[in-house]
């Protein structure tokens, strides 16, 4: 679990200026983006970011996440 701080809220709002991103949807990029860091920094392997929005996989992507469309799956 991610607490959701002043500065994940803040990226969030952020990510809504520089990406087709709406408020949850930002807020979920944000945390995932939190939680990736905490977990490579302590050495475990990098998240893989799940969403079948096309807008937030390229915001990922662009974030430097993993990001996968389970649609693409059958």
């Amino acid at each position: 679990m991610v607490p959701l701080d002043d500065q994940t809220l803040s990226r969030a709002v952020q990510l809504t200026q520089e990406y087709r991103l709406r408020g949850y949807d930002a807020v979920q990029l944000a945390t995932a983006v939190v939680a990736n860091s905490a977990l490579t920094a302590a050495g475990l392997p990098p998240i893989t970011f799940v969403t079948a929005d096309a807008d937030l996989i390229t915001a990922a992507h662009q974030m430097g996440l993993a990001a996968e469309n389970p649609q693409n799956y059958p």
